[in-house]
Parts: structure tokens; sequence; C-alpha cells
């Protein structure tokens, strides 16, 4: 773990550009969120990334790409009873989100073209957002072989690959995050920490938000929020039948939406109660190297998250409520990473 100080190399407007970017990151994983819940994934049936900024703009236009989606498994054997104006809602959630991605690569890259001409921009910084330009582009990758998943003979997209693309736009948003922060303290703070010290159960925290997003991940791809709506048994049991299926033996982790249903929810109940610890630990005996502001928002958006959560499987996975959820996730990951790096670079000053 280093620190350099280069103030002399801070801009605000670059600052500001991070944060932007930042910000319309988790927007995307918010959308994306959305457009899963209402299940408008699988409307585009093509990739054409220059061309499909263009929406049909003609009643000819919209029937010949609702004709290419009623050649999908999703209309053969989902919505065959699907009208031309039914079709329109989907189709837009997806438009929105792609032409939203292509918009951050705008703001990502044309910024950056001008700050590279005005020569402020440091190298070390240029190799952290060439990998997220790298990040980029495989989700773009990432995206449409999700949705192909889904164009075959399944009408549903590949559980695995949703989530792969889900952990992958969290990754791009926790780096840029990363970046905004070390750029606003001219620093340059290493991510991981050693075992035993403070920030490092911080760092437990953050792998185990990942870890709980994910297993939300796989929640979403295979609507296993709508198989038990009651919390906290599970068809009156604590631990409920066929939570493991012979045949699938490992895969019941990742298949099994009994299995799948149960492992969110108490993992999710477990990492409440380990970050609760942790930020108890903070306020009781090392206030000094954090804000007890930051310690009282992880607090909040923790307790939020579980609330969310609950309310979630009650309502049978009711679109608002499953939409903050996610929202409310992405929060209390910013605020732990926030947290992280306060008592990482206070540690290093102090140095």
């Amino acid at each position: 773990m280093n620190y350099a100080n280069t103030s002399n190399y801070y801009n605000p407007a670059i600052y500001i550009w991070l944060l932007t970017i930042t910000a319309m990151v988790l927007l995307i994983i918010v959308i994306g969120g959305l457009t899963r819940l209402t299940d408008s994934g699988l409307s585009m049936t093509d990739w054409r990334p220059i061309l499909g900024v263009i929406p049909p703009l003609s009643l000819e236009s919209w029937l010949v790409v609702f004709e290419m989606y009623k050649q999908t498994p999703e209309y053969k054997i989902v919505n065959k009873n699907m009208t031309l104006n039914e079709f329109k809602y989907i189709f837009w959630w997806e438009w929105f989100h792609r032409i939203f991605a292509r918009a951050i690569g705008i703001v990502f890259l044309i910024p950056l073209i001008y700050f590279s001409f005005k020569k402020q921009i440091q190298s070390s910084l240029y190799i952290r957002l060439g990998i997220v330009f790298v990040f980029g582009l495989f989700q773009a990758v990432i995206g449409w072989w999700m949705v192909k998943s889904g164009l075959t003979e399944n009408p549903y997209v590949s559980p695995y690959r949703l989530t792969f693309h889900l952990l992958n736009a969290l990754i791009i948003f926790s780096i840029l995050l990363w970046i905004a922060m070390d750029y606003r303290y001219s620093s340059n703070i290493s991510f991981l920490s050693k075992p035993k010290t403070i920030e490092f159960y911080i760092l437990i925290a953050v792998i185990l938000i990942f870890i709980t997003i994910a297993t939300g991940g796989f929640m979403a791809g295979t609507n296993s929020g709508q198989s038990f709506n009651t919390f906290p048994l599970m068809n009156g049991k604590i631990i409920p039948d066929d939570y493991i299926i012979d045949d699938l033996g490992i895969y019941n982790i990742f298949e099994n939406t009994v299995a799948i249903n149960f492992n969110h929810r108490w993992l999710s109940i477990f990492v409440f109660f380990y970050i609760l610890f942790v930020c108890f630990k903070f306020i009781k005996f090392d206030n000094k190297n954090i804000s007890s502001t930051l310690v009282y928002l992880v607090l909040f958006f923790l307790t939020l998250q579980v609330i969310l959560g609950i309310i979630t499987l009650l309502s049978n996975v009711y679109l608002p409520v499953a939409s903050l959820h996610q929202t409310n996730s992405i929060l209390l990951l910013s605020t732990l990473l926030i947290s992280y790096h306060q008592i990482k670079i206070r540690k290093v000053k102090d140095v």
C-alpha cells in the first residue's frame, strides 16, 4: 500500500467526470434489474452496436421487429398471445437499457480524449481507466452472450450468464468508485488489506455483499423469489423440503429454486449481523479512523436492505420493491467501499 501526493495534478472537472461515470454505471445496473423484472431482456433479437440506437419509427418497422420476436422461444412458449402494444412495452425497456449503456461509453470516451489532449491525465490514471474500458467492452459482449441464451430453445436467459453480467457491472462500478476516491484524495490506495486489521474486516464485508448480490442474481434468473413468499419459514419449515435434489449435486446451489431462495435469505441475515458487528466495533472502539456519519449510513442501508428483502419476498416480488431492494444493495456496497477507502487513507496519512 502506498500514498503518493499528486495534488498538483488534481482537476475538479476530472473528479466530476469520474463521479458521473460511476453514477451512470449504478443507474445502468438499476435499469438492467428493471429490464429483468419486466421480462424485457429478450425483446430485441439482434445486436447492432451502431444502427441499434434507432428504434422502430413506423408501424411497418414495428411489425418487422415484432415478427422477429415471434420467432423466439419466449414468444412461442410464454407470450404467444402478446399484442403489439404489449410488445412495445418490453421493447422500450430493453432499448433504453442498451442506449444508456452506449451513453456511458460516450461519456467515458469523449472527456477522456479531451483531458488527454489537454495533458491533464497522469499515466497511472490512464492505466486504471484502460482497465475499466476493457471491462466495459467485455460487459457488452457478456450482455449479448446472455441474451443469446434465451433465443434458442430455452425461453429464459441463463441465470449463470445473467449473474456473470451483473457481477461484471458491479466490478466496473467498484473500480470506478475506487478510482474517483483515489483521485479526490490524490492517492493510490491498494484495495487489499492485511488480515486481522480493522480494514480487513470491512474488506470481508464488501466481499460478502458481492456474494449476496450474486445469490440475488440467481434468485432473479430462476424466479426463485416467487417460490416461497413467507419469512422466515419456507412452507412452514426453517429448512424446506427439497433443499437438496440428489440429481443436481453441487448444482443445487445454482439451479434448485428452493436452495437458491433459502441460501439468499439466510446469507443476507448472516451478512446483516456480520456488518452490524463490524459497525459496532468501529463506533465503540475505533471511531477515530472513520466518520461516524459513514458508519450510520452503512447501518441505515444495511437495515433497509433486510427490510426490503423481506417485503420483496412477502409481496411475491412486487416490481417497485424488488427494484428498490437491488438499488439499495448497491448503495450499501458504495458506503462500505467509501468507508473502506476512508479508513485506509487515514491510516496511510498517519504513517
